[in-house]
């Protein structure tokens, strides 16, 4: 239901009155990004860019099936725990997720090599050493949520920013020093691969040391029984949700285009639109949140809301105010834009990034209701919505890959998706009502 992107800019509408150095790092570290995204595209061409991007997706998308991910939901409510405690609960209560992550890890290493021998047995254009690789950036990416929950904790947000910030220069500066290499091809598609897993393995080891010197790790202090309770319910997480979340919008239609595609060129042009989508849909809500409306309450201090509902209705129009002049923006000129920035060979990609652009709009603005629903009680009804979408994105994949090809890929994502956030909305807009009536 949305929840890795929503949670990515807001939390219960509560207004992150970040800093102006905050601000900017979290802005230049998406820039250096993009920057490194585009390095890529233009140096590995389409062919080399479908297998690193499909890399990366497999990878990814296999995390949260073996609950080795931890959502934004679950590190906030980890880290809300953690600032409450004692600094000597508080290092316990770091050792404590450290050994629960770690199990999940180690299950999330051996389904993946299964996962590894599956692709190599159905899909014979993709090659296992860049799925290898990809696999390694995202557990070296995992161990460092760990201690980035610990950094939540202490509330040191602006070190936090500035890490992440430090991550992004040095997977651009690796890029840039692997564009410039001797090598060609397939071996400079590995060192693209293993650029972000060095700079993770770097961010992660300046993550831990800053968190051995901010928690007194020698004197942890194992914590009460009500305290694991609570601990092991915020780690604790419903399967079926997650994976039918990971089929809606982790875009498990995917797999159904892999074994439809003709090359490895046409799952770089519909990888590429995904990508950028998506990085749309985690930027909005964010930008939203952590600029637009501060800068509204603080020139209008009597536009304030009187109520959690008031709150809601502000907040999902002025998303969609933000949502679609942007997306809209994007369909018109993404073929513009993607010339400049990729390359004419990356025009086949402008058609299905058009039809993702504009379920992409409609996410961003479910977003408020999938954070106001987050906490709620009405589970079974969200499920439900979910496995429809689920439902639908796997009916619809198969024969629209088949005979449109991009585009009826990017036609079942796009309809699951829209189906899924809209009917959000209306489950969040009955329980308020609900809630007023009675």
């Amino acid at each position: 239901m949305l929840l890795q992107h929503a949670n990515a800019g807001a939390g219960s509408h509560a207004i992150m009155r970040a800093g102006f150095w905050r601000l900017s790092s979290i802005g230049v570290s998406v820039l250096f990004g993009f920057c490194s995204l585009v390095l890529v595209a233009r140096t590995l061409g389409p062919e080399l860019f479908g297998q690193y991007a499909f890399a990366l997706w497999l990878a990814t998308a296999a995390a949260p099936v073996t609950g080795a991910g931890m959502s934004a939901m679950t590190s906030r409510t980890i880290a809300n725990i953690q600032s409450r405690a004692e600094p000597e609960i508080a290092a316990s209560i770091f050792y404590f997720v450290a050994r629960q992550r770690r199990r999940r890890l180690a299950l999330y290493c051996l389904l993946y090599l299964l996962l590894l021998v599956a692709c190599a047995r159905f899909f014979g254009n993709i090659t296992l050493v860049p799925l290898l690789l990809a696999g390694l950036f995202t557990l070296i990416q995992m161990s460092g949520g760990i201690v980035a929950i610990a950094l939540r904790g202490l509330r040191r947000f602006d070190l936090l920013s500035a890490i992440h910030l430090l991550g992004a220069a040095t997977t651009l500066l690796l890029a840039l020093l692997s564009a410039q290499t001797v090598t060609s091809g397939i071996n400079q598609m590995y060192l693209f691969l293993l650029a972000p897993a060095v700079a993770s393995m770097l961010t992660v080891w300046i993550s831990a040391l800053c968190a051995g010197k901010l928690l007194p790790l020698k004197q942890a202090r194992k914590p009460g029984m009500e305290l694991q309770e609570q601990l092991a319910r915020g780690l604790r997480s419903s399967l079926l949700p997650v994976i039918l979340d990971v089929i809606v919008w982790q875009h498990a239609e995917l797999i159904a285009f892999v074994g439809r595609a003709h090359s490895t060129a046409d799952l770089g042009y519909y990888l590429l639109g995904v990508m950028i989508s998506g990085r749309v849909m985690q930027a909005l809500p964010t930008l939203y949140t952590t600029c637009i409306l501060p800068l509204r309450l603080r020139l209008l201090p009597d536009r304030r809301s009187a109520n959690a509902a008031d709150a809601y209705r502000k907040t999902t129009f002025g998303l969609a105010w933000l949502a679609i002049p942007v997306c809209a923006f994007g369909v018109a000129f993404c073929p513009n834009l993607i010339s400049w920035y990729f390359g004419a060979a990356y025009l086949p990609a402008v058609m299905p990034l058009r039809i993702l652009l504009v379920a992409t709009a409609l996410g961003s603005i479910s977003s408020a209701s999938v954070t106001r629903l987050a906490n709620e009680e009405r589970k079974r009804a969200q499920v439900w919505l979910s496995a429809a979408g689920a439902m639908l994105t796997l009916a619809l994949a198969w024969p629209l890959s088949a005979s449109a090809g991009m585009m009826g890929a990017a036609i079942a994502s796009a309809i699951a998706q829209c189906v899924c956030a809209t009917g959000t909305m209306v489950i969040c807009i009955r329980k308020m009502r609900s809630q007023k009536a009675s």
